[in-house]
């Protein structure tokens, strides 16, 4: 029989990570721009605060799990 030779799959690299987190990054200031922005021009809103400041934690935990 031949012998057949595989060759290992190409993991992510550590750049894709990277932009990965970057582009986590971006969109949460981009989003506490607008939530700003909402703010200032329709009032205060509990409930996109909170959901701002998941998406923080998220991105956060990005960093912590990822290199």
């Amino acid at each position: 029989m031949a012998k057949t030779v595989r060759h290992p799959r190409p993991r992510a690299t550590p750049r894709a990570a990277t932009r990965r987190n970057r582009q986590a990054v971006w969109l949460t200031s981009a989003l506490l721009v607008v939530v700003g922005a909402y703010c200032a021009a329709f009032g205060s809103d509990g409930w996109l605060w909170f959901g701002w400041a998941v998406l923080l934690l998220v991105c956060l935990g990005l960093f912590a799990i990822r290199p």
